[in-house]
């Protein structure tokens, strides 16, 4: 990752990337993560409103309607959060619904480090009701597989905001490989990318909780992980109460465009 921070800081000697790296910031929509408590028990009420932007917590549910379930293992699917679509701002060429409620749950089994049967549901709800007599908030039916598969347990709220960054290729496939400089400047791409970049640690990690549209970041498994992916990226999260495994949604974006999560695939990489 190269944000324009960063790109100030890039030695004389490697001045000749400057421009490139200038010229190919791309927009997208950061996540931030305020973490505002814990439930230590499924009984606990939820900390946050039933349809505010979410990591964690309880997610919105009318009375009548089923909680998400992987039913070849007869287990509950772990809540990742939701999105409030109207909190998100508008990113070109992103067409994110302008309303509605978006939820992620995975079917990602925490103490075994791998998926379930079920890897992900995706739950979109157009329209939504503020009124908290139509929802269920008794989520203690819970608590079994909330603390057997030691689900994440803090709750935090989400905000968004445009933020700009230069991504580096990891699909030759889908996005171009970067040939930034002629001959013989090539010899200083490649010293500032491979010896002064990747001795910048603190920006080699997220900066954030995820993002919403723009590209992955490149790290750990990375490249080999999401070779394969298609569509465009719709949510990377670096779940808070984790080290290390971040979770990766993909979607055609013709399917986006029409709010239609039916066919989203998912991945997830722990470091």
């Amino acid at each position: 990752m190269i944000d324009p921070t960063l790109i100030a800081k890039i030695p004389e000697e490697f001045a000749a990337v400057k421009p490139f790296l200038e010229q190919n910031l791309l927009s997208y929509i950061s996540l931030k993560c305020e973490e505002v408590g814990r439930l230590d028990n499924a009984a606990d009420p939820d900390l946050i409103d039933p349809w505010d932007s979410k990591v964690g917590g309880y997610p919105y549910l009318p009375k009548g309607m089923d909680y998400p379930k992987d039913e070849d293992a007869d287990r509950y699917l772990m809540f990742l959060g939701q999105i409030n679509c109207a909190d998100v701002p508008a990113l070109e060429g992103f067409n994110f619904p302008r309303q509605g409620i978006l939820q992620v749950y995975t079917g990602y089994v925490v103490p075994m480090g791998e998926w379930g049967t079920t890897q992900h549901y995706i739950r979109y709800f157009s329209e939504f009701s503020r009124d908290v007599d139509d929802l269920n908030t008794d989520f203690s039916f819970l608590e079994h597989d909330r603390s057997h598969n030691e689900w994440y347990t803090s709750v935090y709220r989400l905000s968004f905001s445009i933020e700009q960054d230069v991504f580096l290729d990891y699909r030759s496939s889908v996005f171009p490989v970067f040939h930034p400089l002629d001959e013989p400047q090539d010899e200083v791409w490649d010293g500032f990318y491979y010896e002064w970049f990747y001795e910048q640690e603190e920006y080699m990690a997220l900066k954030d909780s995820g993002k919403l549209g723009g590209y992955p970041e490149v790290h750990s498994y990375v490249p080999e992980t999401l070779e394969e992916a298609e569509g465009q990226l719709l949510l990377e999260l670096a779940h808070p109460d984790s080290d290390g495994v971040y979770f990766y949604f993909f979607i055609d974006p013709e399917q986006l465009s029409q709010a239609d999560f039916s066919q989203v695939s998912s991945y997830v990489i722990a470091v």
